[in-house]
């Protein structure tokens, strides 16, 4: 069995001395000790032929069921992250607005659609990393360069593959309670996992529960209100929302009080200017800075022996997840119209007022999502030796939504219009409202105008696999068997979103509510070769020449992709292991990517010409002043964007190189440093709010291509009244109708460079392990359009182009752990380091421009009881590190995806083995 094998007993010790261990082992250490004849081939994700080595021309981190145990978190959402390859936005916990309650992973920060999430080597729908149980996992593997040509599209990052538990025998019980050090975000996590096995196979099940409670921005000093400050030389001040609970009142330029245009509040039946440090709405007040969850799950993976060359698998999955968002309550975003006859109005003219409707409460977001998998195959061997495998893989996620607090558009300019309300059974039996003061709207009123929708998101995939390996028998070259794997694949996808009745009327303000259906199939071939060249003579231990390519026909595409990979493995002497890779890439845009509509949404973003006055750029000045805006001007930080899907989307392409050494030749020591360099031609993703602002404001007389992009405030759902001077803003003063929506961008090119060290030593009746594994990040660059300017994310708080908001893009980061075991305890402390980020956006006139980087400390100690009983406690940022502040950014006064937001979290473990 699997267990009891030579090379699965290497792999076990290489994974105790974590990651940096297991990348430099090489072949030899299992093929010389004496007396073995022949040693099991196992195979390694990233290629489909088994082999002894498991350094292999793609580098490929592992970490196992222990990593993930030490690291003390309690979902693979904590733990990925913390992986160095990982860089940009993902969604997770700390992202309350947009998030849904998923959890993603994006290697290289090019996004999560192009890394390729696997569960045993197959594909699962959701791709939620929060529908995954820890408890299930025997290890992960993570490839680090392009696998398209082995698993398909959307693996141009590299892949993620978990693989489950599969050889258990016994009970193990497990239970975990984390809280922060504020005595908040209390996390309970229990599982049970259960295994039997006999001489014909085995079964294994768990069941994992996790429920973790929620933080809210007001539970923490630096996001407890919204941080402003007016350029380089004040001091930082509560700010807020211009949709002010006060009622924003937009007042045109010909008006009987003989008001300039502008902004105002209604004091006292007075007009009184609008200012954000007295007037601003505080919307941390109400929202999540963590948000809260439950995850129910239930696994199963069994193996049959219907001979003695067939063996019959299968594995199945759910999962239930329950979480949620809050956000501050909804205002008339769109600036609601307010007659001149409306009695409360003392403007005496037609107005539009933005006001935030506290007396409903805050809006609420709650998903039930269910996620299925079920595997089914047979897997044997030919007496030749030929291994094969045939298996169906279904998957499938049903999202069912509740929103609350909502605006009723229609209703809602009903009361608003005293006529017009009247005029309306429903309307006159609440009355008009008075929109100029605070807690004017009535509970009746607050019904009358609010709504809660039920949308629905489903998604299915199909997966048909068949398999085989071998090699060419006798026919052999210099250094061995040549080595081959082959197969054929189907794959069916299908997603449907269908909204609830009300946004489908066009109830809801600020949802399309149009419904999405689609599918397709992609039929598939591959085929993948080993070439041994040389082997055991000098300066060539080992010479091996890979070589793979995979042709891809979607029913949806015109032509068929076909795309290679090509790698080298020189071993010149025992220990000492030189590799490269070269890969083409290829993906297909997703149903979602093509047929989501288009809808409005408040994407983050800095204006370029915030406080421009005392800027030294005159493009900039000349251009904010050609708008109508003060010098001194400031305004909201959330834009009125359109995101949704583009039907014209063509598929991407990519080129992939890797370059790397590996020396494992001293005992307990190896070292390991990879280059990567990825291109994308055609890049799907969004321009980017941050980008097309600042490319358009710093062109002369708005000259560049991509003010074509800000359309105004009447554009497509987009029905806001204009700001009175800018064709690019409405009256709220923020850029409107930015067109973010899907496209086929230019280029995206990144390269940089991942280390893993590692070492261990006996020591004091134990064993003493360090290990040091990062990425330095030499290069993120991308182009929105041919001709446009280069993009240099690198080391820069900049747009993330899948998730559409600001990430930090750092150019360091680096974990350092030290371990050490005894058969009664253990501790380790591990050091995680993410480097700062400037601000891209960021002009001569910004107070704080840097996102400071940062250092969080975890510890864990072990203390086994017996053999039964394990009992664990730890801190994750032990130190309680707060993200660093940076102007501008309205979600947490941080750049929330790139930072742990709840600080330092307590934790202690209890688990029995019997």
């Amino acid at each position: 069995m699997y267990n009891n094998s030579k090379v699965a007993k290497a792999i076990r010790v290489a994974m105790m001395f974590g990651a940096g261990a297991a990348a430099a082992i090489s072949a030899p250490t299992f093929a010389a000790e004496e007396g073995v004849e022949e040693v099991e081939k196992i195979e390694v994700t990233g290629s489909r032929i088994k082999r002894t080595d498991m350094e292999a021309a793609s580098p490929v981190s592992i970490f196992s069921a222990a990593d993930i145990a030490a690291s003390g978190v309690t979902s693979l959402e904590g733990f990925i992250k913390q992986i160095p390859a990982i860089n940009g936005a993902q969604l997770g916990s700390n992202v309350n607005n947009a998030s849904a309650g998923f959890a993603t992973a994006s290697l290289r920060g090019l996004g999560s659609g192009r890394t390729l999430i696997l569960i045993n080597g197959r594909r699962f729908n959701s791709g939620d990393l929060n529908s995954i149980p820890t408890s299930f996992i025997e290890r992960v593997e993570v490839v680090r360069d392009g696998a398209s040509t082995v698993y398909g599209s959307d693996a141009i990052a590299g892949v993620i593959n978990f693989i489950t538990k599969k050889d258990f025998e016994g009970l193990e019980v497990t239970a975990q309670y984390d809280v922060t050090g504020e005595g908040d975000g209390d996390t309970a996590k229990f599982s049970i996992v259960t295994g039997a096995s006999n001489d014909k196979g085995n079964v294994v099940f768990s069941v994992d529960y996790t429920d973790r409670e929620e933080v809210t921005q007001a539970d923490r000093k630096y996001s407890e209100c919204p941080l402003w400050d007016d350029g380089v030389g004040s001091t930082t001040y509560c700010g807020g929302s211009s949709h002010s609970d006060f009622g924003r009142v937009n007042v045109p330029e010909v008006n009987p009080l003989g008001l300039d245009a502008g902004r105002y509040v209604t004091l006292d039946g007075k007009a009184v200017p609008f200012s954000t440090a007295d007037h601003g709405y505080n919307y941390a007040a109400t929202s999540y800075l963590v948000t809260p969850v439950k995850i129910f799950s239930v696994n199963a993976a069994s193996t049959y022996e219907i001979s003695d060359s067939i063996t019959a698998f299968a594995e199945g999955g759910y999962s239930n997840r329950q979480s949620s968002q809050k956000m501050a309550p909804a205002a008339t975003f769109w600036s609601a119209p307010v007659p001149e006859a409306h009695p409360d109005n003392i403007y005496g003219v037609d107005v539009s007022i933005n006001r935030r409707i506290t007396e409903g409460g805050g809006r609420g977001f709650e998903q039930d999502t269910n996620d299925y998998r079920v595997v089914g195959g047979l897997e044997g061997e030919f007496d030749n030796g030929w291994g094969w495998d045939v298996s169906y893989n279904y998957s499938r996620f049903v999202d069912t939504r509740v929103n609350t607090g909502e605006l009723n558009r229609p209703n809602t300019e009903l009361l608003l219009d005293p006529t017009a309300c009247a005029a309306d059974d429903g309307c006159a039996a609440v009355g008009y409202w008075n929109p100029f003061a605070k807690e004017t709207m009535t509970a009746e009123q607050s019904e009358f105008s609010s709504v809660t929708f039920s949308p629905v998101r489903k998604g299915t995939t199909t997966q048909f696999m068949a398999n085989l390996s071998g090699d060419f028998g006798e026919l052999e070259l210099p250094g061995g068997a040549i080595q081959w794997a082959a197969g054929y694949e189907r794959r069916t996808e299908y997603y449907l979103n269908e909204p609830d009745g009300a946004e489908a009327l066009g109830q809801v303000y600020g949802q399309a509510g149009v419904r999405t259906e689609g599918d397709y199939s992609v039929e598939e071939v591959y085929a993948e070769f080993n070439f041994p060249i040389l082997s055991g003579v000098p300066f060539a231990e080992r010479l091996t020449f890979t070589a793979a390519v995979r042709a891809s026909d979607y029913s949806n595409l015109d032509d068929t992709a076909t795309n290679t990979k090509f790698g080298f493995e020189w071993e010149p002497v025992d220990g000492l292991l030189t590799r490269a890779t070269f890969a083409e890439g290829f993906r297909a845009p997703s149903i979602t990517e093509l047929f989501d509509p288009q809808e409005q949404s408040a994407l983050s973003y800095t204006d370029p010409c915030w406080s421009y006055g005392s800027s030294t750029n005159a493009t900039l000045k000349a251009n904010c002043a050609a708008d109508g805006l003060p010098a001194d001007f400031t305004s909201d930080t959330q834009s009125n964007a359109i995101v949704g899907g583009n039907p014209d989307l063509e598929a991407e392409e990519s080129e992939s190189i890797t370059v790397g050494i590996v020396y494992s030749g001293i005992e307990n020591f190896s070292v390991a440093f990879d280059y990567f360099d990825i291109k994308i031609e055609q890049g799907i993703g969004t321009a980017g709010v941050d980008n097309i602002a600042n490319e358009c404001y710093n062109s002369v007389a708005f000259s560049s291509p991509l003010c074509a992009l800000i359309k105004g405030s009447k554009f497509g759902p987009l029905d806001t009244p204009p700001h009175p001077t800018s064709p690019r803003r409405n009256v709220s003063e923020v850029l409107s109708g930015v067109l973010v929506a899907n496209a086929n961008l230019s280029t995206f090119e990144t390269s940089g460079v991942d280390f893993d060290f590692s070492y261990n030593m006996d020591l004091a009746g134990g064993t003493f392990t360090t290990t040091l594994n990062g990425t330095y990040l030499m290069a993120y660059d991308y182009t929105l359009t041919a001709g446009s300017d280069t993009i240099e994310a690198a080391g820069m708080v900049a747009a993330d182009q899948w998730e559409g908001n600001p990430a930090v893009f750092a150019e360091w980061r680096t974990n350092l752990g030290f371990n050490f075991a005894t058969d009664d305890y253990s501790a380790n402390v591990t050091f995680r380091y993410q480097s700062e980020g400037d601000d891209i956006s960021a002009t001569d006139t910004t107070l704080d421009t840097v996102a400071d980087s940062v250092v969080y400390t975890d510890i864990q100690g072990t203390y086994y009881i017996n053999d039964t009983y394990t009992i664990s406690a730890g801190a994750r940022n032990l130190f309680d590190v707060k993200p660093p502040y940076l102007s501008n950014y309205d979600d947490s006064n941080t750049v929330n995806y790139s930072y742990d937001l709840a600080g330092q979290y307590l934790y202690v473990k209890a688990t029995a083995r019997f």
